[in-house]
């Protein structure tokens, strides 16, 4: 069994090529966007180093403050930190995704994420089904 204190550092390795997700995310679905700037501060200060966001959470832009200030000081570097948003269900036209994915970038204050992969919500999946 792992331990609490182990799982916060475990990593599973990525199929592909080299790399790994930190096996511990931080979900950053907060609606206040003070207490999202304080969590995710507090998160990245205890440990967390896989922040989980979407565009849908409208808070992208408190997280990249909290994380670029973190970041700023030296103690983290960007490359140390795994960071996933999702692309919202507004955008999935092919013509849509790279402004989607350029626009979560700037929100976040970063070149990159990690992890960016399609967002459903489950209300669409049954409406599909029925």
């Amino acid at each position: 069994m792992t331990s609490n204190h182990n799982l916060r550092f475990a990593k599973i390795p990525l199929n592909f090529g080299t790399g790994a997700i930190p096996a511990l995310g931080f979900g950053t679905l907060i609606p206040n966007l003070a207490e999202t700037r304080s969590a995710t501060t507090n998160a990245l200060r205890v440990g967390f180093r896989h922040f989980d966001c979407a565009e849908r959470y409208r808070n992208e832009r408190e997280v990249g403050e909290s994380l670029s200030a973190e970041f700023a000081t030296g103690a983290i570097a960007r490359e140390d930190v795994f960071i996933t948003t999702k692309l919202w269900n507004t955008n999935h036209r092919p013509e849509r995704v790279e402004p989607a994915f350029a626009a979560s970038c700037a929100r976040l204050g970063i070149r990159y994420v990690d992890l960016y992969p399609v967002s459903y919500t489950h209300l669409d999946v049954y409406k599909r089904q029925v």
